[in-house]
Parts: structure tokens; sequence; C-alpha cells
């Protein structure tokens, strides 16, 4: 299911202690889970141009994902994940995977590893195979 960060990550429940990483958007499957230091997958982020701002607030609060898997990366938002890397120091690798098969290789509850350097997936559990 897309992403909506503006929706997401803009309410009044993440400012609540120890929910500022709490995905807040009641449309989306992830309701309620916190995303700090988890893998995100998914095919597209929607909303609006505020998509990048409330990931660099992520950052900057430390509660980021450690990487994000996206079909069709948004440039707003790759720009949030950029703009929080040389302001903060707290980037996190973003890979762009076309492909449907990730659906079928990676599972919600999978231990995943990224390398931002090679775009290689690993998982570590779940899934049987590499992704290039």
């Amino acid at each position: 299911m897309p992403m909506n960060f503006t929706a997401a990550f803009t309410k009044g429940g993440n400012i609540l202690p120890g929910m500022r990483s709490a995905f807040m958007d009641r449309h989306h499957e992830l309701y309620r889970q916190k995303v700090k230091n988890r893998v995100l997958v998914f095919p597209a982020c929607i909303g609006s141009t505020g998509a990048g701002g409330a990931l660099v607030e992520l950052m900057f609060a430390r509660e980021a994902p450690a990487a994000m898997i996206i079909q069709r990366a948004d440039s707003l938002l790759v720009a949030g994940a950029v703009i929080g890397d040389v302001w903060f120091g707290r980037g996190f690798p973003v890979i762009e995977y076309g492909s449907d098969d990730i659906y079928e290789k990676i599972h919600t509850g999978d231990h995943v590893e990224v390398d931002g350097t090679t775009g290689e997936i690993r998982i570590i559990t779940g899934g049987k195979n590499s992704l290039p």
C-alpha cells in the first residue's frame, strides 16, 4: 500500500512521548506501528510535498526508519532523506526496486538488511534469496 508520509507523521498523536515514529494514517495497514529502525518496503509515496519534510523531522528526532525500499521513488521523499543526512548526519539507504517480486520475497516481520552503497537487499529470515 502506498505511504502518505504527511498524513502518517504530522498528526497530533505524533507529538506524544514514544509516538513520534508511529504511523498515524488510520487508512494504512501500518496504523500505529512504529517505523523507527525498520526497513520500510512500499510501492510509492503519495500525499503532499511535505513528505520530505516529515522524513527530515523523523531523522532529526532520531526516529527514522533504518532503510526504505520503494518501487517508484518520489524525488521529494528522497530529497528529505538526503537533507536529513547532510544536515544531521543521520542518513539511511533509500533503494528504488522497480519489480513487483519484492512483495513475494519480503513480508512484514522479516529481518532485512540493505546496503546503501551496492543496493543489495538481504533477507535474513522469511525470504530465501538476496535481491540485486
